[in-house]
């Protein structure tokens, strides 16, 4: 009995292996994971291309906004213009679109159009202490422009599936700048004379150093002495007696407090560049202009020189004056002083204080003549009287820079004549302003300038070097010292003073 019921008792199920269960638990938390990887991954794009979406928009309103307030003192027409193109030219989503010239009118009136209810452009002034933006008022115009855009619905790409179709970045940006202090250096050293007289006929040719030395004679009030006339005649003796009473001179006092009419005579009796022109004995005005020019420039020899269009420190005169009326005309609050060398002690000097009276810096300016107070060239101690200006005088929140102009080479300092020296002077001058911040605008003019020096002072202060050489005609000089003055006067430093941002799903 025992063993038959052993024979009807059912076979007992036998359990899978382990190692089998866990493939199969496996496979199950698998596909668990891969949808969760799936939709984190979906959701890592989606939050990655809004992150993205932001920073494209925020770049590309920071841009705008210095674009625009680089262009406030055109009006704030034209800093709109400017916003408007730089947000055409970066849009959201995609690099930086090239666009044709001809298209890009139609493309700003598109975008305007587009987001007329997301974009916002407001003119006015930064107000660094309550760090908001204020209206402009009163004769004050805006220095700071705000930028604020939006795109909206903008597409998503997994976010749908959760309700989340669009998602919207904004942005907001202020930018200004800030009001300078600048102080123009000119070189007055004698050599500013030198477009104008005989010894550049080699150069510049016969006719136009007539023609520049005729002009001059005119700007004096076309002068006279004895019976010379502006045309030179020649006498043969050398008895200065005789020629004095030919030309009627014995009877006539010298004009000016230095300088006689022995010496005149001498002069062109035996000067090299006035033999070299062809008038070695002509007597004339020709030839006493050109005699005041090189023998007698400063201020105490031939104080009348100012008044004439002499070469070429009358040049620098005009560019000057297109550089302080630029600034007048688009000023937001700038000031500039004028400093000069050499002064009579042969150092640098201020001679207009940091002014908004841009009339009193281009009196000063029309008043001066070559070798003024001194003929020799002291650059570093023109540089020294503007750093310490600044220094003392400029206002805390300005930017402050110098622009500094010589056609010659450095050889004076204070103790005297000694190039090696003076170029000593100019580097360490150039380091302080460096230290301090203070960028240099230099113009090296003509052949004679030291143009490498020059370069080495704006490159040491990351200023900018201007090179107008030698060669050329008055005119063609005259033209790029314009371009280079006005390029300097519209350097403006821009910066970001303030931005905010924020993105949103729809």
């Amino acid at each position: 009995m025992r063993y038959a019921r052993h024979l009807t008792r059912r076979p007992r199920r036998q359990r899978p292996p382990k190692a089998v269960r866990r493939r199969g638990t496996v496979l199950i938390l698998t596909a668990l994971l891969l949808v969760l990887l799936t939709a984190m991954l979906a959701f890592s794009i989606d939050v990655g291309y809004m992150y993205t979406s932001q920073a494209h928009l925020d770049r590309a309103v920071d841009a705008a906004a210095l674009a625009g307030a680089g262009e406030l003192y055109k009006g704030t027409a034209a800093a709109e213009d400017a916003v408007v193109e730089y947000l055409v030219r970066n849009p959201v989503g995609q690099g930086t679109t090239v666009i044709d010239a001809d298209m890009l009118s139609q493309l700003k009136a598109d975008f305007l159009q587009q987001h007329r209810d997301d974009l916002t452009i407001t003119a006015g002034r930064w107000n660094p202490v309550t760090k908001t933006l204020e209206t402009a008022l009163g004769n004050n115009p805006p220095s700071a422009l705000e930028v604020s855009l939006a795109y909206t619905d903008l597409p998503t790409f997994f976010g749908r599936i959760l309700g989340k179709d669009s998602f919207t970045v904004r942005s907001s940006a202020i930018a200004t700048y800030q009001p300078r202090d600048i102080v123009v250096v000119i070189d007055l050293s004698a050599s500013m004379n030198d477009d104008s007289e005989l010894k550049s006929v080699s150069r510049l040719g016969q006719s136009f150093i007539e023609d520049s030395l005729y002009q001059i004679w005119q700007d004096l009030g076309s002068p006279t002495y004895g019976n010379m006339t502006f045309t030179p005649r020649y006498i043969s003796t050398s008895n200065t007696s005789r020629i004095k009473r030919e030309l009627g001179l014995d009877r006539v006092p010298y004009p000016y407090p230095s300088g006689s009419w022995d010496d005149y005579i001498s002069y062109v009796k035996y000067d090299y560049y006035v033999r070299r022109a062809g008038y070695r004995r002509k007597y004339g005005m020709l030839t006493l202009i050109n005699y005041w020019l090189y023998r007698k420039p400063l201020r105490s020899q031939t104080p009348d020189l100012w008044k004439a269009s002499c070469q070429p420190i009358d040049s620098v005169k005009d560019a000057v004056d297109v550089f302080l009326d630029f600034m007048e005309q688009n000023t937001t609050q700038d000031r500039v002083g004028l400093a000069v060398y050499n002064s009579a002690a042969g150092v640098g000097e201020m001679e207009i204080a940091l002014t908004s009276n841009f009339s009193a810096v281009r009196a000063a300016t029309r008043t001066k003549q070559a070798g003024h107070d001194h003929g020799w060239t002291n650059i570093g101690g023109g540089i020294e009287a503007a750093r310490k200006h600044l220094q003392n005088n400029a206002r805390p929140s300005t930017f402050k820079m110098i622009v500094l102009l010589t056609d010659g080479v450095t050889n004076w300092n204070s103790w005297g004549y000694g190039p090696s020296a003076s170029r000593a002077k100019v580097r360490s001058e150039a380091q302080l302003c460096k230290d301090l911040g203070y960028p240099i605008f230099t113009i090296s003019l003509g052949a004679g300038a030291d143009k490498n020096l020059m370069q080495e002072v704006a490159d040491t202060t990351e200023g900018k070097h201007f090179n107008i050489p030698g060669g050329m005609t008055v005119a063609q000089y005259r033209n790029q010292l314009m371009q280079a003055f006005q390029e300097i006067a519209a350097h403006r430093p821009l910066k970001i003073v303030a931005n905010n941002y924020s993105q949103s799903a729809n």
